[in-house]
C-alpha cells in the first residue's frame, strides 16, 4: 500500500511539471502573438558607426589645420534603418570650425563616390544654437529616410579646422548615430583626436 501512495505522489509531480512546463509555452506563444499583434519586427537591428580622415598641416606661417573626414554609417543588421541622425561632436567648442556643405541643393556624382551623393541638412533650425552653445551638430540626410540591410550612409568631406598656437590645446570630434529603431543611440567606433 505504502507503494502505490508513493507511485501516486510521484505521478502527481510528473503532471505537476508538465502541467508548469505547459503554461511557461502558453505564456512565450501569447508573447510572441502580441508582439506580432502590436508589429514588433524580430529582425536583428545593428549598426556601426564611424570615421574615415586625413589630416591636412598648414604650410608656412598659417596657424590653421585641417582634417577633412566623413562619417560613416553601417547597416549589418537584417532590418532597415528608419530616420537617420547623426551628432558630431567638437571640442572644445570654442576652438575648432566644422564647416560642411548642408542644405537640399548640394549636388554629388553618383558615379565618383556613392557614399558622396547624401546631402544633409540641420534636424530643425534651432540646432544651429546647439553648434554655439554645446558644440553638437545635429544634422539627417535630405533624401534619405532610411537605410538599408548591408547598405553605408555618409556624411561626407566635412572640414574641421583648428588652431596650431603655442598653447598645447587637445581637439577632439565625437560621432553618434541615431534612428527609430536605436533611439538611445551607437557611439563611433572611433573618434578624430588632434594634440597640438
Amino acid at each position: 500500500m505504502t507503494d502505490s501512495i508513493f507511485e501516486i505522489e510521484h505521478k502527481i509531480r510528473a503532471l505537476e511539471r508538465e502541467i508548469q512546463e505547459i503554461k511557461e509555452r502558453w505564456k512565450e506563444i501569447k508573447s510572441v502573438k502580441e508582439q506580432e499583434r502590436k508589429g514588433v519586427d524580430h529582425a536583428n537591428i545593428s549598426a556601426i558607426a564611424y570615421f574615415t580622415y586625413s589630416f591636412l598641416l598648414p604650410k608656412g606661417d598659417e596657424q590653421k589645420g585641417v582634417v577633412i573626414g566623413s562619417f560613416v554609417i553601417h547597416n549589418i543588421g537584417s532590418a532597415a534603418l528608419e530616420t537617420p541622425v547623426i551628432c558630431l561632436k567638437v571640442t572644445p567648442k570654442e576652438c575648432a570650425v566644422l564647416s560642411a556643405k548642408l542644405g537640399e541643393d548640394v549636388q554629388y556624382d553618383r558615379r565618383l563616390n556613392p557614399l558622396v551623393m547624401e546631402p544633409w541638412q540641420y534636424i530643425d533650425e534651432n540646432m544651429k544654437k546647439m553648434v554655439e552653445e554645446r558644440g553638437e551638430f545635429w544634422i539627417k540626410p535630405v533624401r534619405v529616410s532610411q537605410i538599408e540591410p548591408g547598405q553605408k550612409l555618409a556624411f561626407s568631406n566635412f572640414q574641421l579646422k583648428f588652431d596650431i598656437s603655442r598653447v598645447q590645446t587637445s581637439y577632439k570630434m565625437e560621432g553618434f548615430f541615431y534612428c527609430k529603431q536605436l533611439q538611445n543611440g551607437i557611439r563611433a567606433l572611433n573618434n578624430i583626436v588632434i594634440h597640438v
